[in-house]
């Protein structure tokens, strides 16, 4: 029979599990900061978990929204406009 989780075991799994999603986006976005990194994860999963019912998900989800805004950041401004468009 399975032992029940307390609320405590599964707070700090999911500490875990966004610990290494960090780990993670460092060595991914290693032209970026790291505190820059630390910040956006640390934004997203804020945000993610003020709102969940459960947190199976919410370390997944933190590595997919944090990547796609630190690839934003990572993109050079000149590559977001069109050099082919006249003034």
């Amino acid at each position: 029979m399975l032992k029940p989780v307390s609320k405590t075991e599964r707070a700090e799994k999911t500490r875990q599990q966004i610990e290494r999603v960090h780990e993670q986006l460092v060595g991914e976005f290693s032209s970026l900061s790291p505190d820059v990194v630390h910040r956006e994860v640390a934004t997203v999963s804020e945000g993610l978990l003020a709102s969940a019912h459960f947190t199976d998900h919410v370390a997944v989800l933190t590595g997919r929204f944090a990547a796609e805004h630190l690839r934003d950041l990572e993109t050079p401004l000149e590559a977001l406009t069109d050099s082919s468009v006249s003034s």
